[in-house]
């Protein structure tokens, strides 16, 4: 059997920042309060801020470039001279213009900035580089400078100069409990108003307050607060042992990746052998098959990839099928007792690739055959937090067009039909859409739960903090806001 070569991520759907809604924490702060300001484009190409019921301007004062404001009440502005700063809502510079870029994000009440420029650093002449073929000699080399920090606290969490190939740090904070904070493998309390570090050096943060820290080729998983592992010196593996009577099941190869994870995707208690599957490590996978009939013993036999779906007994197996009419996997379900069954209920657990594309459900638990046109070839299928049972499904017809649709996988119905050339999710919850009829076409807005077109205009791009642009060219870019929710325009 060949040896699988993609590699997967549990899903918890984020969006991605440009075209899709960001989800900050879940949790609400007491900081977080209604912003009533919204950026005005005025006809001198100037951005005011206003309030977005009465259109009057709060402030006298004027940017080239402007954000809408955090739920914590900050927004990032520009001049003219393409320089940056942080505002709150009164108009108080917090951080004062500079090159860097800037940008935000809200976690716990709290507002995170990641500033960020690129230079060229001189380098020692021992890391000049070399042209042998007479090209010269590059004495500089590129470099970024990073600053991260708190707005409120005036807390700086991170500030470094690192070589433009090497890795970056995003804003990427996730709330652990209304107490505490994760991020860059480290965990904070939040006391006396102010983030302080309590952990470091973790490795992955799981599911009900766990996480796990690897030590060398060790890995042990903790509960939140408690310095005692639950799971010590466990290591990495990629096959799984089974009895099945009198039978020894070996399955080899199991969530082989082509490039190693950081975290092995299964992971072996070395004191009793328990073997514990990604994406949570929450539960141990049987090593007794107690029912399964003789088909579902040869589908074991070739599993490459082993899942632990969470908030359930069962265990995910897929075995990829090669058949190019297919290529994709086939499913069957262990729970931890060792049942194996074909089918299971419906569960909130996603399996995405690398670049976030649907592979598990797969099509047909998500639209069964019944409801499609036999003509039909399926793309990518994406689904994002908040979309529960509504899905993006690619479409590719017998004339070789290719549509994109929203498919209710509960009522199985087309949402949306599949008639647009693109659909962009800007609030997954709220069911706000903006729909592309045809390639390089304007973007509308659209409301799913009323069915109905919002607004009156199209345009080039529609983000999901409302940013449009409304060029009439492929060349011209006019940039303003709109509330994405009624389609009212911020501009003169």
């Amino acid at each position: 059997m060949k040896t699988i070569a993609f590699s997967f991520l549990f899903m918890l759907v984020s969006a991605t920042a440009c075209t899709q809604k960001k989800e900050d924490s879940p949790l609400i702060s007491p900081k977080m309060k209604p912003i009533n300001s919204v950026p005005f484009l005025t006809k001198q190409n100037d951005f005011i801020y206003v309030d977005k019921t009465s259109l009057k301007p709060i402030t006298n004062q004027k940017f080239k470039r402007a954000s809408v404001y955090t739920p914590t009440g900050f927004a990032t502005v520009g001049n003219e001279k393409n320089e940056y700063a942080v505002i709150d809502e009164n108009g108080k510079i917090i951080l004062n213009f500079s090159e860097e870029d800037i940008h935000l994000s809200v976690v716990n009440g709290f507002t995170f900035y990641k500033k960020d420029i690129e230079y060229e650093k001189k380098m020692p002449v021992w890391k000049w580089d070399w042209n042998i073929m007479g090209g010269g000699v590059k004495k500089e080399q590129t470099y970024h400078k990073i600053e991260i920090g708190v707005l409120e606290t005036k807390q700086i969490l991170l500030d470094e100069d690192i070589p433009y190939q090497d890795k970056s740090y995003y804003l990427n904070f996730v709330s652990v409990d209304e107490n505490h904070i994760f991020w860059n493998g480290n965990l904070y309390e939040i006391r006396k108003g102010r983030l302080n570090k309590i952990e470091k050096n973790i490795a992955e943060l799981l599911e009900n307050k766990r996480s796990i820290k690897a030590s060398n080729t060790d890995f042990s998983i903790y509960e939140l607060g408690q310095k005692k592992a639950i799971h010590s010196r466990m290591k990495g593996i990629e096959t799984i042992q089974l009895q099945f009577g009198k039978e020894t099941i070996t399955m080899t190869d199991i969530n082989k990746e082509r490039y190693q994870p950081e975290i092995p995707k299964l992971l072996v208690d070395s004191k009793n052998n328990d073997i514990y599957p990604f994406p949570q490590y929450e539960k141990v996978f049987p090593k007794e098959i107690i029912k399964a009939t003789a088909s579902q013993i040869d589908f074991i036999k070739k599993t490459s990839l082993v899942y632990s779906i969470t908030n359930s007994p069962y265990f995910l197996l897929g075995v990829f099928n090669y058949d190019h009419e297919i290529w994709a996997f086939d499913w069957l379900y262990i729970d931890t007792k060792g049942n194996v069954v074909d089918t299971i209920d419906k569960y909130n657990f996603k399996v995405l690739d690398q670049i976030g594309y649907m592979v598990w459900p797969d099509r047909k638990m998500i639209i069964p055959n019944q409801f499609i046109n036999k003509n039909w070839k399926f793309g990518k299928i994406n689904s994002y937090r908040g979309m529960n049972d509504l899905y993006l499904i690619r479409i590719e017809d017998e004339k070789r067009v290719r549509t994109i649709g929203l498919w209710n996988s509960d009522k199985n119905s087309w949402e949306i039909k599949p008639e647009y050339h693109n659909i962009s999710v800007l609030d997954a919850k709220e069911e706000i859409y903006a729909l592309q009829k045809e390639e390089n076409g304007l973007y509308t807005l659209y409301d799913n739960k009323t069915q109905k077109r919002l607004g009156s205009k199209a345009y080039k791009s529609i983000n999901s903090d409302g940013l449009v642009n409304a060029g009439f060219s492929s060349q011209e870019s006019i940039y303003y806001y709109i509330d994405i929710y009624s389609g009212k325009e911020y501009k003169e």
